[in-house]
């Protein structure tokens, strides 16, 4: 009986020790400041989104890579001088409603933000799921790629 006893405390201690490295391991991995990777990715994004809506050309050529690459959802490839035009003097529309923000962190310097987003003022490519590519270059993040796909379920709604 005392050793049985004996066996259950140290797995008991086993079991509880092992708990608390993992959940010790899963706070060193949100940063300093109590956010997480994946939402300051999400934060970039929406930043970045932010500042094409309100035509903020400088905010938006920095924050391109120099080789970026776009697929619009017409299939249409696009660049970055094509990209990053920004209608001085326009009137911003109605913004996106973008939502289901998801990271999928492929390397330190590299991860994918994919979204939803309606567009009200375009009705036919109203519903589109967009994925962007971010890089860190020399300490900055860039965007590198982005694709748009529209969601046809919903395209003639």
């Amino acid at each position: 009986m005392p050793k049985t006893l004996t066996t259950i405390i140290c797995v008991t201690v086993l079991l509880t020790s092992s708990a608390f490295a993992a959940d010790a391991r899963g706070k060193s991995s949100q940063q300093a400041d109590g956010s997480s990777p994946s939402q300051d990715f999400v934060a970039r994004q929406k930043a970045f989104i932010a500042a094409q809506e309100r035509g903020d050309a400088e905010y938006v050529k920095n924050a391109v890579a120099d080789d970026f690459t776009g697929i619009e959802s017409n299939g249409d490839t696009t660049d970055r001088a094509e990209f990053i035009r920004v209608g001085q003097g326009e009137k911003p529309g109605q913004s996106a409603i973008l939502y289901d923000f998801r990271v999928i962190q492929l390397a330190e310097d590299c991860a994918v933000v994919t979204y939803n987003a309606v567009f009200p003022a375009n009705q036919r490519d109203r519903y589109q799921r967009m994925s962007d590519t971010w890089v860190n270059e020399d300490g900055h993040w860039k965007l590198k790629f982005q694709q748009s796909t529209l969601n046809l379920w919903s395209a003639l709604d």
